[in-house]
């Protein structure tokens, strides 16, 4: 049965069985004998036995544990033996060890709470008071009082073993060694090296050194605001990115298995240039900006970083101009194929009973063997033969008088081509219908072009010159191409023109169901 003592170590009691004492007597002894000519040796050892406390209680289970002869071993395996504790300047320990929160008070402006956060999270302090400085200031003055709970909350790091903790440093007794000879080095220095000459100065140095700080806090501001900038450049650079590259994937599977939507474009852009030629181009004279603007975040967040390098970025430039050189000769070409314009036009006289009133109506749009949307400006169609026509809405309607005594029709169509031959045969390809008989015209609102013509804006104006005297009636179903300026004695325009029965005069259209005006 061992016999148990109460000992008093760096303020904490303990339960220690005789073995055990003796161990740690003697550990202590060979301590102070290893440190007797070291300066500071009394804050050696007072911090040494601060720490052995600090070790022996983290292996009670109970404040009542007696503390044995295999806890002690354990201790001293951690701090080391004494013959260790001899330390060159170059041998100093280099290992890391698990930190601890504390307040720096050595490191402070107010209460150390950042400076501690900072040694904590491996922050640099004076950027960590940049952000508390504007985290109080955006915040109406709460983080203020979270600075106060954490003033209060923290320890304070006073032993020099706290103080190695809160730096992640192993707390052995050859680092709390080193840690007291500099701290007591330092101060030395201070003391030495005072100039009492010029002390009268430091008022002046004080002064200066506030505005240098107040100039390193605008610049540290700048700084921020240049990160903050940089990291939406690289989310905004990173969605776009993103979103381009979903789109040219898409586009292009979307291509393989289906001809819509890529008919459209064949039919309204270039002119024989394979669509994924085209993809290609529009993707990298798109998404190369963006890398560049990508480029530039990262530049602001990390100035030392060289993402994709020199000569990466000048062959990014070199295949963004190419492409960029493409398009703008591709759009040339298309915008020349549009340069001339052909009007071709047919004529129709047909007569009528001009006793009976004229319908004027419309030709209903056919059922297509396949129609790839409802477009109000062109379709795709599929014809009864199984070919492919642009079908277009571009149609106008006018109506007019005429002193002949039958019904006259004009159609002009009108097309635009890369030469006046070619815009001549776009004109003529332009496939348009009406129907007329005693008492009834009926004209499309629609006109067809075969899908090889491409869109070259074919447009036809169809003109009803009507024998004066005539009575005839405007079917609602023609007032999407009918034109807004036939005179009539109503002031008319479009919508009021049809339901009612007009009588062509001389000049314009009589109403002769409605109520004058």
């Amino acid at each position: 049965m061992n016999k148990t003592i109460d000992i008093n170590l760096a303020g904490v009691f303990f339960h220690i069985d005789e073995t055990a004492y003796t161990h740690l007597k003697n550990y202590l002894e060979a301590l102070r004998a290893t440190f007797q000519n070291t300066e500071g040796k009394e804050d050696i050892l007072a911090d040494v036995e601060a720490r052995i406390a600090e070790l022996l209680n983290d292996r009670k289970a109970n404040k009542d544990q007696v503390i044995e002869e295999e806890d002690i071993q354990a201790v001293v395996k951690i701090l080391g033996q004494p013959e260790d504790f001899v330390l060159e300047e170059e041998g100093a320990s280099t290992s890391s060890a698990a930190k601890k929160l504390f307040r720096d008070s050595e490191d402070s402006y107010v209460g150390g709470v950042a400076s501690g956060l900072a040694h904590y999270f491996g922050l640099d302090t004076g950027w960590l008071r940049i952000i508390w400085v504007l985290l109080a200031f955006f915040s109406g003055g709460s983080f203020v009082l979270i600075y106060i709970l954490f003033w209060i909350l923290i320890p304070e790091a006073k032993t020099t073993a706290e103080k190695l903790q809160m730096k992640g440093e192993p707390v052995t007794v050859g680092n709390i060694e080193k840690k007291i000879k500099e701290e007591v080095h330092n101060l030395a220095d201070k003391v030495k090296n005072v100039d009492y000459e010029k002390a009268g100065a430091t008022l002046k140095k004080k002064s200066k050194s506030f505005f240098d700080n107040l100039a390193s806090v605008a610049l540290s501001l700048i700084k921020i605001t240049g990160k903050l900038i940089g990291i939406g450049l690289i989310m905004i650079a990173s969605l776009a990115l993103f979103g381009i590259s979903i789109g040219f994937i898409v586009t292009n599977v979307v291509s393989w298995i289906s001809e819509f939507p890529f008919d459209f474009i064949d039919v309204a852009l270039l002119q024989n240039i394979p669509l994924w030629i085209l993809l290609i181009l529009l993707f990298c004279l798109v998404g190369i900006p963006m890398v560049f603007l990508l480029i530039v975040g990262i530049k602001l967040v990390a100035p030392t970083s060289n993402p994709f390098g020199f000569w990466g970025r000048m062959v990014l430039f070199g295949i963004w101009l190419l492409s960029f050189i493409s398009m703008v000769v591709l759009g040339t070409v298309e915008a020349k194929s549009h340069m001339f314009s052909y009007q071709a036009t047919e004529n129709y006289n047909r007569a009528i009973a001009v006793n009976d009133t004229l319908f004027i109506t419309s030709n209903p749009i056919p059922d297509f063997k396949a129609r790839f949307t409802n477009s109000s400006d062109f379709d795709i169609v599929v014809d009864e033969n199984g070919d492919k026509q642009i079908l277009l809405e571009n149609v106008r309607l006018n109506i007019e008088g005429t002193d002949r005594d039958s019904l006259y029709i004009s159609v002009q169509k009108e097309a635009n081509g890369a030469s006046f031959a070619r815009a001549k045969r776009n004109a003529q390809e332009i496939a348009y219908t009406y129907n007329v008989d005693a008492h009834k015209v009926l004209v499309n609102t629609y006109l067809t072009s075969p899908q090889s013509t491409k869109f070259k804006d074919q447009e036809v104006a169809i003109s009803l010159y009507i024998p004066k005297g005539q009575l005839f009636r405007i079917d609602d179903s023609l007032l999407p191409i009918l034109s807004s300026n036939i005179a009539n004695d109503q002031n008319y325009i479009r919508r009021g023109l049809t339901g009612h029965i007009w009588k062509m005069s001389d000049t314009q259209l009589l109403c002769m169901d409605c109520e004058s005006k």
